[in-house]
């Protein structure tokens, strides 16, 4: 893992940005207060995932109404339809709504790694001091010629300070 720490946001910015364009794959961001960085690859179809699963359990929902009161259990209730659409439209929305909250709400658990209690990166220096003053970036890459490539890249965007780290 190649550590970098960086003095200020638009350094820190640069480095992102070059660690994007050359496709390092970024295991960790550390800053001392909320930065706001542009959308990177991957990470803004949560909302749309947790939307999509909300509508098709909302359309399952619609079809097991359909499938009790048109096919299975018939019953005539007054002469109306069996299979009237109306009826069938407020038990699906609120079960694709609670469906949409349960996945948005388990996607933010599990992308936002919240069930680990320790990670390792806090017991480094950087790391801690990425709390007060500094910007820190992680980078994954392989031993030898990989590594001296991504220290190198950070570097040049600007670091104050870059190390390479076993895991």
């Amino acid at each position: 893992m190649a550590l970098a720490s960086f003095a200020d946001e638009a350094a820190y910015r640069a480095g992102v940005a070059r660690a994007g364009e050359e496709g390092r794959r970024i295991i960790g961001l550390w800053t001392p207060y909320p930065v706001e960085m542009a959308a990177t690859p991957g990470r803004h179809g949560i909302i749309a995932m947790a939307a999509t699963i909300g509508l098709v359990s909302a359309a399952l929902f619609v079809a097991l109404e359909w499938w009790t009161a048109a096919v299975r259990y018939r019953f005539d209730a007054g002469g109306r339809p069996f299979a009237d659409w109306v009826s069938f439209l407020v038990a699906p929305v609120e079960a694709g709504a609670l469906a949409a909250g349960i996945a948005a709400v388990v996607m933010l658990i599990v992308r936002a790694r919240l069930t680990r209690l320790h990670h390792p990166a806090f017991a480094l220096e950087e790391v801690e001091r990425a709390q007060r003053d500094r910007f820190v970036i992680a980078l994954t890459c392989d031993e030898g010629e990989d590594a001296n490539a991504a220290i190198a890249l950070l570097t040049r965007a600007g670091a104050v300070h870059s190390r390479l780290v076993s895991r």
